[in-house]
């Protein structure tokens, strides 16, 4: 039972990581990228630069913030489904004897293609910008290659210890 309770909690932090680094970094990247002058989103007009603006509002701000915070909101609820087929992966090729960058190399591609799966999922509502979703998903690949696989160490003779 305590193990079970262990995978759970390991599960829901490195979701909230992910999150962080997925949807996290594409909501940044739309709440930023406004104040220099380029739309992240919207359909009217649609993504794209569009000058530095002339006079930001508080008002204008607080939109920008709202829709950023849209991507971590929407994207939570898929989040957790579809994060669960990284996660199993990379924590089932970490007990195997597979080399530590296949496992780094498995864990970003798996972790970019569920980044883009959730970031398209809540793009779809604030109508997302191809540059905020783009750094969305190098924001959860380098989370797959970085911080989801833990140190690799299986059993004492995996570790270089003499077999008893």
């Amino acid at each position: 039972m305590r193990t079970l309770v262990g995978i759970v909690l390991d599960y829901l932090r490195q979701l909230a990581w992910f999150l962080a680094a997925s949807t996290g970094v594409g909501a940044l990247v739309t709440f930023v990228l406004p104040l220099l002058g380029y739309a992240t989103f919207g359909d009217r007009p649609g993504p794209g630069w569009y000058g530095p603006p002339s006079s930001m509002s508080w008002a204008g701000i607080r939109r920008s913030a709202e829709y950023a915070l849209a991507l971590p909101v929407f994207g939570a609820m898929p989040a957790v489904f579809y994060f669960a087929v990284p996660y199993v992966v990379v924590r089932l090729l970490e007990r195997t004897r597979v080399p530590r960058y296949a496992v780094r190399l498995v864990g970003a591609l798996l972790c970019a293609a569920a980044a883009f799966v959730v970031l398209a999922g809540a793009g779809w509502y604030i109508s997302l910008g191809a540059v905020a979703g783009a750094a969305g998903i190098i924001g959860g690949a380098i989370y797959g290659a970085r911080t989801l696989p833990r140190t690799m160490v299986a059993s004492p003779e995996a570790a270089g210890a003499p077999a008893v």
